[in-house]
């Protein structure tokens, strides 16, 4: 699915409804919506947006239309393919294990580049023209424009579902790269307590002739959730009561026949 391999590129505690709408907390409810381009194209190859709620969060991708629902506290990512009304379900504890064995396979291989994805290290410093934080390597190079959160919560929050979300994107995009690299920057913006509002990543070629592979991505963080943003996750509360569950590989066979 190319809409994931753009999202598995750049990716290479919450809590299920714990509180009632009346007492929760704005760190609780943001909305982030993303764009993400591909070299130097000036329009975004995916669209999205994700709502953190309450401990959940929903991520909805534009175009193909594809929810996915993050529920830590219940241990599960629930997928849903709105267009098929069709769900399937993933263990935080599965999703876990695959990125593992991945980390493993990456650091038994030659190829220096995986090696890096399996056990990352890079230099952090802050470009003083831009101030962008760079994190550099001779492979992969992270540059980082970064938001204040508002709070240590919120970038907390933020953190866990990109270093989850990066995750699962090994097991939705057959050949990603471990997500390991993605989950250092991740790591070192919850500590400043900031969250991206733009990343760019490049990949250095070992080949000096070949041309640097490069994607960015935007966030623009929305600190308080509109009606709307409550009826869609209404919506989609509904349509997992309601879509037939299938299982994983079922579940992306149905979606890789459709873009094709």
């Amino acid at each position: 699915m190319m809409h994931r391999a753009y999202w598995a590129l750049l990716l290479g505690g919450l809590s299920a409804a714990a509180t009632a709408e009346g007492t929760a907390t704005a760190e609780e409810m943001f909305r982030v919506e993303n764009k993400v381009f591909i070299g130097a194209a000036k329009e975004p190859q995916v669209r999205s947006t994700t709502i953190f709620y309450q401990g959940v969060v929903y991520d909805y991708l534009e175009d193909p239309a594809e929810v996915t629902v993050f529920d830590k506290a219940r241990g599960r990512f629930v997928l849903l393919d709105p267009q098929r009304r069709i769900k399937t379900e993933l263990t935080t504890a599965r999703v876990e294990d695959f990125s593992e064995r991945l980390r493993q396979w990456a650091h038994e291989q030659s190829d220096p580049l995986l090696n890096f994805h399996a056990d990352p290290h890079f230099s952090e410093t802050v470009d003083e023209a831009t101030g962008e934080l760079v994190f550099d390597s001779p492979r992969v190079v992270y540059r980082v424009s970064a938001v204040e959160a508002g709070s240590e919560a919120v970038a907390s929050r933020y953190r866990e579902f990109s270093d989850w979300y990066g995750r699962l994107n090994t097991m939705l995009n057959p050949g990603a790269r471990p997500p390991f690299p993605r989950m250092l920057v991740s790591r070192s913006l919850e500590q400043r307590e900031q969250i991206p509002r733009a990343v760019e990543l490049t990949l250095r070629p070992r080949d000096i002739l070949s041309r640097p592979i490069s994607a960015r991505s935007e966030h623009l963080l929305i600190r308080r959730l509109l009606e709307s943003d409550r009826n869609r996750m209404a919506e989609t509360d509904r349509f997992m009561a309601m879509f037939e569950a299938v299982d994983f590989v079922d579940y992306q066979r149905r979606l890789g026949n459709e873009s094709r």
